[in-house]
């Protein structure tokens, strides 16, 4: 059976240098009162399928066309199961994980009114297609399961009218191509993923710490 692993390489990034983010985040605690972040949900498509229970899905399955893998985001999920579970391993870890740095994190839902104050830290999954353009990664029958990015953005809230994490592309020859084509902004963290056999959970876990190491940085260097 195989299991697919999200492994991380940092490549890029603006809320510092790429020794920043792959370094422990600063231990330093917090003057009260603490930063509060919102850790929005990330952004991931679902290609619009659905998995047969036929003699067939085993073959597909096998040849990587199908969710596969342990624990919650296991062999018998469905592209939208599969992204909702992995959507939600990323915010719990990321929560996690900025709670132990001393941030007052909270999860925030979908559409849910964000307050005046405070921080938000939003993302999007991504893959890169044949032409070097980024696309929004996409779960299901194959789509998104090489060159797999995120890219991530820690913003202020007492900053009026945040700008979006990325914007649409139009291209005239992406008919057919799974994902929608986008441009990131300039102020994003970008972190490169590759999925290999392995623990999708455990991988998301420890991506999620590189992530809170970079905002947590961010976050002591406005303080100071």
């Amino acid at each position: 059976m195989l299991r697919r692993l999200l492994q991380l390489t940092v490549v890029a990034g603006c809320l510092g240098a790429i020794s920043t983010l792959s370094a422990a985040a600063d231990s330093t605690p917090f003057a009260a009162p603490v930063p509060i972040v919102y850790v929005s949900d990330f952004d991931l498509d679902v290609a619009n399928v659905t998995p047969d229970s036929g003699p067939g899905q085993r073959v597909r399955r096998l040849r990587g066309l199908l969710p596969s893998g342990p624990g919650p985001m296991g062999k018998d999920k469905n592209p939208q199961d599969h992204a909702r579970d992995i959507v939600n391993e990323m915010g719990d870890a990321l929560t996690a994980d900025l709670k132990k740095g001393g941030v007052d994190a909270r999860r925030i839902a979908p559409g849910q009114p964000l307050p005046a104050t405070g921080w938000q830290v939003r993302g999007v999954f991504l893959n890169v297609d044949d032409g070097n353009r980024l696309r929004r990664a996409m779960v299901g029958f194959g789509a998104g399961q090489n060159n797999i990015q995120v890219a991530v953005s820690c913003d202020s809230l007492a900053t009026a009218d945040l700008p979006p994490l990325y914007e649409a592309v139009e291209e005239a020859d992406s008919k057919g191509k799974p994902g929608a084509a986008i441009k990131l902004n300039p102020y994003v963290i970008a972190a490169k993923f590759v999925m290999a056999s392995g623990d999708e959970k455990k991988t998301i876990e420890k991506t999620a710490q590189q992530i809170s190491d970079a905002v947590i940085a961010k976050l002591h260097g406005v303080a100071q």
